[in-house]
């Protein structure tokens, strides 16, 4: 097509993460809403997969053979617009520095003539004093700059980021199919949906060894919940593989760790994989309550409407869950014992009706007061 914009998009995509893929897929949504005459490019870990899921163009992230270093340039030389984003890009683990590893990137593009957009991260536990300076001196340099919590945007300006840093609602809730109120059954048991996630590869904040009491503090409140409630559980993976074990960061894995410790494992569903965030996010739209450590779990859920509670083991848990007034449900992992977080959870089964509307409004305020943001960015398209 003439006068087709090229669009390269730098992201954890084809990493088998629902999440981001839910991120990638609003993204997509959001940007062919303003323009048809728009082309994109992905930089992903699984080429041919994300190829297959979008129909877009591909180029391999992460390969360092000299031929996929030259495909990379060049997508970035031919593209007019440049995106990093969304997801926790801006961090240090306990091994690097994972924010350098995602700016040298972004670096390249800022050498180029494109225009250069930071959309939809959020800001992690950062200590290490080369990550605070290279932050700086790259985002200062881009053309557009959004992150998707008020605490993200605080971390920046403590860094000394001076360029105007917008918020915008999670890239997800574009991606999210519209839902119709279904009408409850009568004596249908609960519909409770769970996601657990491993620790490894996080910040400072994060106490690994806080793991294996946690999965048997996940196993007594949903044993509670099935022989008080009745409840139906369902372990949703957001990140697994189809017909292996991920190595490290298998979500599939941590929900039988989690079983392993529960006396009333027949009243769970544990869920093996989802082909698509359609898929994924149908399932959720039938549930009556979500307790996620996975971000995506509870903004796919909460989008559709369905109550939650965060199980914080990152800040940008907590920073979704103030965004959507929900903070009183955002439960820290280290202080996550059946016997204080039963309460909370409890309440909102005992009133459904009114925690689903609190969590409606909350995303509703969430999406409209980061409206202006979503106005912004598509200026840059116009």
């Amino acid at each position: 097509m003439s006068g087709t914009k090229k669009v390269a998009i730098c992201g954890f995509y084809g990493n088998y993460n629902l999440g981001d893929e839910a991120m990638l897929t609003g993204m997509l949504n959001l940007l062919k809403k303003q323009s048809d005459e728009l082309s994109f490019v992905v930089f992903s870990s699984d080429p041919k997969d994300t190829q297959n899921r979008y129909k877009v163009q591909t180029v391999h992230r992460l390969a360092g053979n000299l031929r996929c270093k030259f495909q990379r340039f060049l997508q970035i030389l031919e593209s007019q617009y440049f995106i990093l984003g969304g997801g926790d890009l801006l961090r240090d683990s306990l091994q690097s520095s994972v924010a350098s590893s995602w700016l040298q990137t972004l670096q390249q593009a800022l050498n180029f003539n494109c225009k250069t957009i930071v959309l939809g991260v959020s800001v992690g536990d950062i200590w290490r004093e080369e990550t605070k300076a290279l932050i700086t001196k790259t985002l200062n340099r881009v053309d557009f700059l959004a992150v998707r919590d008020a605490q993200s945007k605080c971390k920046l300006e403590e860094l000394g980021v001076k360029k105007t840093i917008h918020i915008i609602s999670d890239l997800a809730l574009e991606a999210l199919p519209q839902f119709s109120q279904s009408e409850s059954i009568p004596n249908k048991p609960l519909q409770i949906g769970v996601s657990v996630r491993h620790l490894s590869n996080r910040g400072s904040s994060v106490d690994i060894d806080t793991y294996p009491t946690l999965q048997k503090e996940i196993a007594s409140t949903i044993d509670f919940l099935i022989e008080h409630y009745g409840v139906v559980a369902h372990f949703l993976p957001l990140r697994t593989f189809k017909d292996q074990y991920h190595h490290t960061d298998d979500d599939y894995v941590s929900s039988l760790g989690v079983l392993r410790h529960s006396r009333f494992s027949s009243n769970c569903v544990v869920h093996r994989y989802f082909e698509s965030v359609e898929a994924l996010s149908t399932r959720i739209g039938s549930l009556d309550m979500m307790i996620g450590m996975r971000l995506h779990s509870l903004i796919l859920a909460a989008g559709a409407g369905i109550p939650v509670i965060g199980l914080e083991y990152d800040p940008k848990v907590g920073g979704f869950m103030a965004e959507i007034n929900q903070s009183e449900l955002a439960i820290p992992i280290r202080e996550f014992e059946s016997e204080k977080s039963l309460p909370k959870i409890t309440k909102v089964l005992d009133d459904l009706p009114k925690a689903r509307l609190s969590v409606q409004d909350g995303i509703e305020v969430y999406k409209q007061k980061r409206s202006k943001a979503r106005e912004s960015l598509l200026e840059l398209f116009s």
